[in-house]
């Protein structure tokens, strides 16, 4: 089937499975996360470089993956950095991207130490919303800290996005 013919029939059922229909779209929705997640994992293979707690036996089971480098963002004891999910250029505190951490504590005390402890690596709040899904941010210099807290069975994730803001009047 071609390109063209799989985007003309995109509502139309491939087949189906238990009462369920999955469509071309679905089927192409899904491809297109596996490339996705293919070139995130490249990406963090090649140019992230952790203090996150691994455990060894992940360690072992990818050994090209190299750790993330982080240095200016605090991370919870026996937290880890979820690297599938990440994809950081740059290490130390110079760093840019996404960083998922998963983290053992519950949302709101989650919310508590990013709150407090952002600060203390330099770090200058800007908003703090508390809720179901907190959010925060803070700037450092030209970068800007965005902090999205999501609670889940057995702990929170915490997804950190860093990037770079014009400073005014420079």
């Amino acid at each position: 089937m071609s390109l063209q013919e799989i985007v003309m029939t995109q509502h139309r059922p491939i087949w189906r499975n238990t009462g369920r229909c999955v469509s071309t779209l679905g089927i192409m929705a899904v491809s297109i996360a596996a490339l996705a997640g293919c070139t995130s994992q490249a990406l963090t293979e090649t140019t992230a470089t952790t203090t996150a707690v691994e455990s060894p036996a992940s360690a072992e089971a990818a050994p090209s993956v190299k750790p993330v480098q982080v240095t200016d963002i605090p991370l919870p004891r026996d937290s880890r950095i979820e690297q599938s999910e990440s994809l950081v250029i740059g290490s130390g505190n110079r760093w840019l991207g996404r960083l998922v951490v998963k983290v053992r504590t519950d949302a709101a005390e989650t919310y508590s130490y990013y709150f407090n402890g952002m600060p203390r690596l330099g770090w200058v709040r800007m908003t703090a919303v508390q809720g179901k899904v907190s959010s925060l941010t803070f700037t450092n210099g030209d970068r800007v800290a965005n902090l999205q807290i999501t609670g889940g069975v057995g702990g929170a994730t915490v997804t950190i996005f860093v990037s770079t803001r014009e400073i005014e009047g420079g």
